[in-house]
């Protein structure tokens, strides 16, 4: 069983690889405390060669947008790639459902929803 940060929830985790350009092996340190700062941030990683950033993080506290504008103030961006915008939208709106699922108030036991 893998031990998460407190306030972390398993259900609710998510696992990203980003291809990143602009990676430099001098601001990684400061880069990696910076988005280890942000609430709900569970693990992340720098490959400085092939400028690629894996991370883990509770999609119902946090997104990948908040990521994404940590690493614009070091002047890193997502490579500009069609699959990779493609992976982008589809982590957001995955992001988007996790946030939604985690609000949701389920129906309880068997009784119908009101109104019907």
């Amino acid at each position: 069983m893998d031990t998460h940060k407190i306030g972390i929830n398993e259900a609710f985790l998510v696992k990203r690889k980003l291809k990143l350009s602009g990676l430099k092996e001098q601001n990684l340190e400061e880069l990696t405390a910076e988005i280890q700062l942000i609430r709900g941030i569970d693990t992340v990683g720098f490959d400085s060669t092939r400028e690629r950033m894996q991370v883990s993080y509770d999609a119902s506290i946090t997104s990948i947008d908040s990521i994404l504008q940590v690493l614009k103030q070091h002047s890193v961006e997502p490579k500009k790639g069609w699959w990779n915008q493609y992976k982008l939208g589809w982590d957001r709106q995955i992001d988007q459902n996790v946030r939604d699922n985690a609000k949701h108030v389920p129906h309880c036991c068997s009784k119908p929803p009101p109104g019907h």
